[in-house]
């Protein structure tokens, strides 16, 4: 039997993961960046520079007026732009010059690159010395349900490698926190299951999303500075690394 070539599966998941968050973000509206709870940690790197922000879909943490945002999303990137944003269409490269940017942001968006280290070396390239990088990611390999497949997570993290991994291209955790991210394997696959039938059912899935922004604007960040594998537990982890 034969197989396709990994670059051809590659380009399948980044097809379907294009084409399901190109749907979600055309039927949303473009949410306040200041309403997130991440803002009030990342006013204090705004306020020093130009900001970039990936795979922000219409859920931008940074101003959207003045910011530079690179989505694969035709929809989401028309409505960045008609308020004001500076839109990219990008998948790996960045389009921008060395240590353009005093800070960036990555939420949810590295667990759904095939590539993620090419990634990772563009966001260190572009980041100016001293400047910010906040991102966040599912971690723990063993939570890897039905729920990650039908989101279209092409992994879950080890949050201790994938510091390490940072930290090898100059990017060093400066804090983190933690956000519950899991389910079981029975669960993972229901709400996977839900999930894909939403796919169908538009009025389901703006419903399911819209709610889970909701739970998510209402979450506060502890801040921590210990061992980065106890977000293990929940399976959500949220950092701030600083470029040296």
């Amino acid at each position: 039997m034969s197989t396709k070539p990994g670059a051809d599966v590659a380009h399948e998941k980044r097809a379907a993961n294009e084409a399901l968050y190109d749907h979600l973000w055309a039927g949303l509206p473009l949410y306040p960046h200041s309403d997130w709870p991440i803002w009030e940690s990342l006013s204090l790197e705004v306020e020093s520079g130009r900001c970039l922000e990936l795979g922000a879909g219409v859920l931008p943490r940074i101003p959207v007026a003045g910011g530079f945002f690179v989505d694969l999303s035709h929809g989401a990137l028309r409505k960045l732009l008609n308020h004001g944003g500076h839109s990219v269409r990008a998948s790996s490269r960045l389009p921008f010059c060395d240590g353009a940017f005093r800070a960036i942001c990555a939420f949810e968006v590295l667990e759904h690159i095939p590539d993620d280290d090419e990634v990772i070396s563009e966001l260190s390239r572009v980041l100016a010395p001293g400047g910010a990088l906040l991102m966040s990611v599912p971690v723990n390999p063993a939570l890897y349900t039905g729920f990650d497949a039908a989101c279209e997570h092409i992994r879950r993290y080890d949050a201790v490698d994938l510091c390490a991994r940072l930290a090898a291209r100059g990017l060093h955790i400066e804090r983190w926190s933690t956000q519950r991210n899991n389910f079981g394997k029975f669960s993972g696959w229901l709400s996977g299951g839900l999930l894909r039938l939403s796919l169908r059912m538009p009025r389901l899935m703006f419903w399911m999303k819209r709610s889970a922004v909701k739970n998510q604007l209402v979450r506060y960040f502890t801040w921590r500075t210990d061992d980065v594998a106890e977000s293990h537990r929940d399976g959500g982890f949220i950092g701030i690394f600083r470029r040296r």
